[in-house]
């Protein structure tokens, strides 16, 4: 008595399902990131994110995400999550008082990196002061 197993029938539509399911879970994995923060924003699209809201242009993106999602919101540069933030107050506290405490994504300090992180310092450093940021308030403050 043979015994036939009929793997065959099994393995293709495994085979397609994996061909479509694995790619389309590693292009959205990171879109569920301001969901589970509270971060209102835009629908992303698999791989691309936001970037087709850009045919308009970013400044008209800016506007329209301003007036519907508020000061602060979330969208995607393909996989990339970018926090987009238009409150003053919270733009002067996460680039002035708050910019090495908080965000600790340095790299590692590692023979020719460390050179290369404090070069990066010392160039931020200067370039996010309370002076510098009174110099542009004007171009923040721009009302809607």
């Amino acid at each position: 008595m043979k015994i036939y197993l009929r793997i065959t029938f099994i393995v293709p539509p495994l085979v397609i399902t994996d061909k479509w399911t694995i790619p389309f879970i590693y292009g959205t994995w990171t879109h569920k990131l301001f969901k589970d923060v509270g971060i209102l924003g835009p629908a992303p699209l698999p791989f691309l994110g936001n970037v087709l809201y850009y045919c308009k242009g970013f400044v008209d993106f800016d506007i329209t995400c301003f007036k519907k999602y508020g000061k602060t919101w979330g969208f995607f540069d393909g996989r990339q999550p970018v926090l987009a933030i238009m409150d003053p107050e919270t733009i002067k506290s996460v680039l002035v008082k708050e910019c090495y405490s908080v965000f600790t994504n340095h790299w590692v300090s590692n023979s020719g990196r460390m050179m290369l992180t404090t070069m990066g310092k010392a160039l931020l450093s200067p370039t996010f002061t309370s002076g510098k940021l009174k110099e542009v308030k004007q171009w923040i403050l721009v009302k809607f």
